[in-house]
């Protein structure tokens, strides 16, 4: 595969996901999920730079949607998207629920991004940066845990 800049790259894809994450991110002010104060200085850079590569590595692979796989990948990307949507929903609307309060749900809006993500790398038909989302992914959920357990241990 010959990676190279192009306007029909996978970025556009990545648009709508950062739009979610743009608008929608400073009305969740659950402690549970914005805090950083729990987690080691390493894991929020790490967390950081693979959020970067990320969200920028796809402006170097093209769409491919035609094919069985491509069509695959979007039908994934798609449905993946919708699903990271709702998970954030719950958090929007009803943040004292007890799906809101629960690990499940705290950790929903962290895990769902895999999906979309993987969408993507079938899409440009690039398995590394499967394996890139799926570190980021690993790291921004793995923050996650860090609240959790914080949170966990202030109850007891």
């Amino acid at each position: 595969m010959k990676i190279e800049l192009s306007l029909l790259n996978c970025f556009w894809l990545m648009l709508p996901l950062l739009a979610w994450n743009l608008v929608l991110g400073p009305h969740i002010t659950q402690e549970k999920i914005t805090s950083d104060a729990h987690s080691p200085a390493w894991l929020l850079l790490a967390e950081n730079v693979t959020r970067i590569l990320t969200f920028a590595f796809p402006l170097l692979l093209p769409l491919g949607w035609n094919g069985t796989l491509g069509k695959i990948g979007l039908a994934v990307y798609l449905v993946g998207t919708l699903v990271y949507f709702a998970s954030w929903l719950p958090h929007l609307r009803m943040p004292v629920s007890n799906w809101s309060a629960s690990a499940a749900g705290l950790l929903a809006p962290r895990l769902t991004p895999l999906i979309p993500l993987l969408g993507v790398a079938l899409i440009a038909r690039f398995w590394p940066y499967g394996m890139l989302a799926a570190l980021f992914v690993f790291l921004h959920t793995w923050h996650g845990i860090q609240n959790l357990n914080k949170n966990q241990a202030e109850i007891s």
